[in-house]
């Protein structure tokens, strides 16, 4: 007879077969928790063994070398001239504009620090300089964000405007949730305008986009569609706040779920299993025979140098189980803020900075899975996160306080009560389901030791 736990274990398990070195289950007996964990050091051990990848190639060796130095002078001396120190009459400008040129001064300077002296992370393409540099960036959104935090709402909301000119003014929120007639017979134009409108949305090419790219980082299916069919939970129970999560029935489950959540979930892990399968055995641009294979090795660059396998095993253990839960809703809570800061400080869906958060959010999340996973799998007794990976986790709480912060009096609609003996029902669901879980653990490791 099956339990919760065999079930949790049979999920687990169907999504994980073709990603699977170390062992046959994803979910499995106490018993055999050795033989996994040794496999898994063994392939850590890979991985570091990996990590040197070959001599850099003549041609592009100029390009690893550091110059520090001559970098700080050229600064120095673009410095001089944008800020005109030598010549202070000259430049006569209204104290705002330099204001504003002294902030972004002082980001650049931050950046060209990050960009030479930032830590590396794990990834080496297309150069670590990049990530270095995508390091930098999160970091001044961060201290952005812990600048916005000490403000007021309508403070916020106005500071809001030196970054784009059209922000700064209340907009209504849309709603897919209006109608929800599949058949309207008294349009004359088209008896399905709403599932014309709603599949045709300029945001559903972003949907799939997004899903593909999040398979392609977790490289996971049983826990894509955990992420899948916990967001449409969490919009289903925050819809009495945000009139965007109002969605009809359609919408959220065959459109979304079905339609575009797996659509992404299968490109994305096409794209896993076809750089899984490769062989990486990479030659230097000068030994390329000739202009064709130069091309493609410098396109090759923007592609990965080597492929790990994730293996998550969210049965491992009730810890580990905790520690993978824990990457699916710090997940869901950065879509989450998406909309609800959206809200608070009055941008605009389309507005280029939702663009540049999800960007930054996308390269921030790169690096950051790859440092989790390793975290995970790293048996050492004292271990830490890595940069990018207590970065972001960093960011999402500070982007959750302003959320918290600036929602007084936005939603004067409480929260339904059969949604709260919900989540509470499943809250104390979970902690009895740990508990007993450890329990069971616990009592097999006395047995064994009788």
């Amino acid at each position: 007879m099956f339990n919760c736990t065999d079930l949790l274990r049979f999920f687990f398990l169907s999504g994980d077969r073709k990603n699977r070195d170390c062992s046959k289950m994803n979910g499995i007996a106490k018993s055999e928790r050795e033989n996994i964990q040794n496999c898994q050091n063994h392939n850590s051990n890979n991985n570091e063994n990996n990590t040197n990848i070959g001599d850099v190639d003549p041609w592009t060796a100029w390009m690893y070398k550091p110059r520090t130095i001559s970098l700080l002078l050229c600064g120095t001396c673009l410095l001089i001239w944008a800020s005109g120190a030598l010549d202070p009459e000259s430049s006569s400008i209204d104290s705002i504009s330099s204001v504003r040129r002294g902030l972004w001064a002082m980001i650049a300077v931050f950046l060209v620090y990050s960009w030479l002296q930032a830590p590396s992370t794990v990834l080496i393409r297309p150069h670590p300089a990049i990530w270095r540099l995508v390091h930098g960036v999160a970091v001044v959104y961060l201290v952005a964000l812990t600048f916005l935090l000490f403000q007021s709402r309508d403070d916020a909301r106005q500071y809001m405007n030196f970054l784009h000119p059209d922000l700064g003014v209340e907009l209504p929120e849309r709603s897919y949730g209006a109608d929800c007639r599949i058949y309207v017979p008294e349009n004359p134009k088209n008896k399905f305008i709403n599932v014309y409108e709603t599949l045709f949305d300029e945001f559903v090419v972003a949907h799939i986009l997004g899903w593909w790219g999040k398979a392609i980082m977790i490289r996971n299916q049983p826990l894509l569609w955990v992420l899948s069919i916990g967001f449409e939970l969490m919009e289903f129970t925050f819809r009495h706040m945000l009139p965007n999560f109002n969605e009809c029935w359609w919408d959220s489950i065959i459109l979304d779920i079905l339609i575009c959540n797996w659509f992404g979930i299968w490109a994305g892990m096409k794209t896993v299993r076809y750089f899984d399968a490769k062989t990486y055995e990479w030659v230097g641009l000068s030994r390329q025979p000739n202009i064709l294979g130069k091309v493609k090795r410098t396109l090759g660059q923007f592609t990965p140098a080597q492929w790990d396998k994730d293996q998550w095993y969210p049965l491992l253990g009730p810890w580990r189980f905790v520690q993978v839960i824990s990457l699916c809703v710090i997940f869901m809570t950065v879509e989450l803020n998406t909309f609800f800061l959206k809200f608070c400080l009055w941008v605009p869906p389309r507005n280029p900075l939702i663009i540049y958060r999800l960007v930054l959010w996308w390269l921030v999340a790169i690096p950051t899975i790859r440092e989790y996973n390793t975290y995970l799998q790293d048996r050492k007794p004292v271990k830490k996160v890595g940069a990018f990976c207590w970065l972001a986790l960093a960011i999402c709480i500070v982007e959750l306080l302003i959320c918290i912060k600036f929602s007084p009096g936005l939603f004067p609609t409480p929260m339904p009560t059969y949604l709260v003996i919900f989540w509470s029902s499943v809250g104390v669901t979970l902690v009895i389901f740990l508990l007993v879980w450890s329990w069971h653990n616990q009592r097999s490791i006395a047995k064994k030791r009788l």
